[in-house]
């Protein structure tokens, strides 16, 4: 009879990639994390009345003119001025 040896070198990953990837993930959430919150300020300052070049008044009548509209999707920051109002 013949005894052969069988090879049981492993031939896994070692412990520093499992780091090094572990590492790598985590950098990436937090990237995301910021880059989310930095797309939410973004949106928010381009939805605001006067960044679209329009001025906030108290009511929709005070939006006059001949090329005025009163522009809902726009936000106005003070609650005393609440309508935002476009001359187009």
């Amino acid at each position: 009879m013949f005894i052969t040896k069988q090879n049981k070198k492993a031939q896994g990953m070692s412990l520093n990639v499992v780091i090094i990837a572990a590492l790598a993930l985590l950098v990436l959430v937090i990237l995301s994390i910021i880059l989310v919150g930095r797309i939410g300020k973004t949106r928010q300052a381009t939805e605001a009345c006067v960044n679209q070049g329009g001025t906030c008044v108290e009511s929709v009548f005070a939006c006059q003119g001949s090329n005025s509209r009163v522009v809902s999707e726009y936000a106005c920051p003070n609650e005393e001025l609440p309508v935002c109002c476009i001359s187009v």
